[in-house]
């Protein structure tokens, strides 16, 4: 059993339609001219919508810790965490995802979100995440051992990566290990820990899995930028606020249990966006990339959106609009 899931079975091809270059041509200038059209509409309104999002964070976060300090019954205390929730949401999915893209580079007004000035609030390394998300995800979509987001980390998705003991409990490790730390995953999987960890314990090694190029910086420096990203969350979520709730005289107890409750819905929240938008029903060829007429195409047969109101899409990072997205990231 276990030989014939190893067997490699072949890529089935979403549209079996000959299309010649001038039909890429055509669908590249289409979309091309889209992209133009919504770019010239860019101003004022962009600048004023990510400020204004970044004041509703920080008052959800005022009013999540204020909660969460001087709350005395389980009401108050739940809705400290939600409201600690909202800011970490909002800071983590719709603000620094879309940031990281380069979405707001084009303001000189706003330099504290432009891509590469931008610290983000959550525990993942920027240069990381750009190289892994931005330069894989957003090329690869969905091509097998090219996209790193197929897996995230050691799920199998297709019938092509070869097949493990420890994928019969991937469902329970998912859903009571991997969602409630999704983001400090993410980081292990952009800085290439997580294919050191595959290359060790699974026999096939990375076969059947994206692999991160981390020649731009040693397993020193690597380990640093993990350490930095990750402690920077750490420090702040589970010393800081309980120490100043115990030097205040608050419950250190109280406000520790309420930020791991927020930090945790926010990983499962985030884990659950993300792969419910990404899993189409066919992989796509590798040579999806070799036209961009191809490779829009390709985004739009690898994405799914699905609907919601004004706040569902942005505690989603309007990432329901998928196929938006991985058209014009």
């Amino acid at each position: 059993m276990v030989e014939t899931l190893n067997k490699p079975q072949p890529i089935k091809q979403q549209n079996t339609v000959v299309r010649d270059d001038a039909f890429y041509d055509q669908i590249e200038q289409e979309f091309e001219a889209i992209k133009q059209r919504h770019r010239a509409k860019m101003g004022a309104e962009d600048v004023a919508y990510i400020k204004g999002l970044r004041l509703k964070s920080r008052i959800f976060e005022v009013l999540g810790r204020g909660l969460l300090w001087t709350s005395r019954n389980p009401l108050t205390f739940g809705a400290g965490v939600g409201f600690l929730f909202l800011h970490r949401n909002i800071e983590a999915i719709e603000i620094g995802h879309n940031v990281l893209h380069g979405q707001y580079d084009y303001f000189p007004e706003i330099p504290q979100f432009h891509s590469h000035n931008f610290k983000w609030k959550a525990p993942i390394d920027e240069e990381g995440w750009r190289r892994e998300h931005n330069a894989m995800h957003h090329v690869h979509t969905n091509v097998y051992e090219k996209d790193p987001d197929l897996n995230h980390g050691l799920l199998r998705t297709n019938d092509l990566v070869p097949w493990q003991k420890s994928h019969l409990w991937q469902v329970p490790l998912y859903f009571g290990v991997v969602y409630p730390t999704m983001l400090y995953r993410f980081n292990a999987q952009n800085l290439g820990f997580t294919q050191e960890y595959r290359a060790e314990a699974f026999d096939t090694g990375n076969q059947g899995y994206a692999v991160v190029d981390t020649s731009y910086a040693s397993k020193e420096q690597r380990e640093k930028m993990h350490s930095r990203s990750v402690n920077r969350v750490l420090f702040k979520e589970y010393l800081v606020f309980p120490l100043l709730a115990k030097l205040t005289g608050r419950s250190a107890l109280k406000v520790l249990a309420g930020n791991f409750l927020a930090d945790t819905i926010n990983n499962y929240w985030i884990g659950m966006t993300i792969q419910a938008t990404h899993f189409t029903e066919d992989l796509q060829d590798e040579a999806a990339v070799d036209h961009k007429g191809r490779w829009y195409l390709s985004q739009l047969e690898s994405s799914v959106n699905f609907k919601g109101n004004r706040w569902q899409s942005i505690l989603w990072g309007h990432l329901n609009y998928q196929i938006e997205h991985h058209l014009f990231p």
